[in-house]
């Protein structure tokens, strides 16, 4: 008669102990396992975590930590597609110059060899039609190395523009071009009060802000792609 009773409060007083023991959030998860990884020098497990490296060697092991606080969520484009958009037009650029280019030095190669002779030799050259080709070259020359600096200069945009995406998205089974997708980045930055073992073997507490990213694209055919946080920096703080 009386061992239902005794089974529906042992089932609640279980039910109030599980409850009273939630489970860590999410980003403590993820921080908890990189230090993991990176105290025992799991490089595999620490490149899928983390985008950034904290090295045993260089500022220490992590030996536990506590969430002070999370930040709110703050939302970015993810310009990967416009940054390749406008690196392809440097590259056209710098292409269609350099078809002019040539065809300017094919129709005076003897002037413009000549005119090199004479700089490499330290003189100004002597003839009029010279002086022209040199100040002309000149500026092919210096137009040149504009248009390659521009190109340089999309191509570090762009490679700085898709690293989270890439990061995020990451899958050795289905990998993607970011750059064919639209998106945005998410961020989060993650305060904790860390006890640190540095380098020398001192007990240190530190404050480190851990800022979390991770992008969630779309493909022109409208499907998602859903990508998983990861760690882009520490930093120490205070």
């Amino acid at each position: 008669m009386h061992r239902p009773r005794f089974t529906a409060l042992a089932l609640f007083v279980l039910t109030t102990a599980f409850a009273g023991c939630s489970s860590p959030p999410p980003e403590e998860t993820l921080i908890s396992s990189f230090f993991r990884a990176s105290r025992f020098r799991d490089n595999m497990t620490s490149a899928n975590l983390s985008m950034v490296t904290f090295s045993p060697a260089e500022r220490g092991v992590v030996s536990s930590f506590e969430v002070e606080s999370i930040s709110e969520e703050t939302t970015a484009p993810m310009r990967a597609r416009a940054l390749n958009e406008a690196l392809m037009a440097s590259q056209a650029s710098e292409s269609e110059f350099s078809e002019r280019k040539q065809a300017y030095q094919d129709e005076n190669l003897e002037a413009i060899e000549r005119v090199l002779e004479t700089e490499q030799a330290g003189n100004a050259p002597s003839r009029r039609a010279d002086r022209t080709v040199q100040e002309e070259w000149t500026q092919w020359r210096a137009e040149m190395a504009q248009h390659a600096q521009e190109v340089s200069d999309a191509r570090a945009a762009l490679s700085d523009g898709r690293i989270v995406a890439e990061g995020s998205t990451y899958s050795p089974t289905d990998m993607i071009d970011v750059a064919l997708y639209d998106g945005e980045i998410m961020s989060k930055t993650v305060r904790i009060i860390a006890d640190v073992v540095t380098p020398d073997e001192q007990d240190v507490q530190q404050t480190l802000e851990v800022e979390i990213q991770r992008a969630e694209l779309v493909g022109d055919d409208g499907t998602p792609v859903s990508g998983r946080w990861i760690i882009t920096a520490i930093d120490e703080v205070g």
